[in-house]
């Protein structure tokens, strides 16, 4: 991946972080009931479909040698060639899945852990 791809993913990460987490943020302070449980099931299908996707990360990493002996070279070629465009294709997932699990961890953080520790200090 060359830096101006990385660059650019870096910026759609970070534009929908702050999209996201906004909205998020603004939705529940309007009191929308069911903001948590859409971003809940975006984050599951979003994942789900990330990990069937690229057929678990079987060939993530893989070299010929960890392939089985019967498949043929040409097959063990094309199957590792699948799976690193497969990860290519489907990085923008991840572009989505990162800020809404990031923002779903700053609610349970501002809604849970501070006010625990809010009582721990009185």
């Amino acid at each position: 991946m060359s830096t101006s791809e990385r660059k650019a993913l870096m910026l759609r990460l970070l534009l929908n972080c702050i999209v996201l987490m906004t909205l998020y943020f603004v939705l529940a302070a309007a009191e929308f009931a069911y903001t948590h449980y859409i971003y809940i099931a975006a984050g599951v299908i979003l994942g789900l479909g990330y990990v069937i996707y690229n057929k678990g990360f079987s060939g993530k990493d893989v070299t010929p040698e960890m392939l089985p002996d019967t498949m043929s070279p040409a097959e063990k070629h094309a199957f590792i060639e699948d799976s690193k465009e497969r990860m290519r294709k489907s990085r923008w997932v991840l572009t989505f899945l990162i800020p809404i699990l990031l923002t779903l961890a700053c609610d349970m953080l501002y809604l849970i852990v501070l006010p625990f520790f809010g009582e721990l200090l009185l």
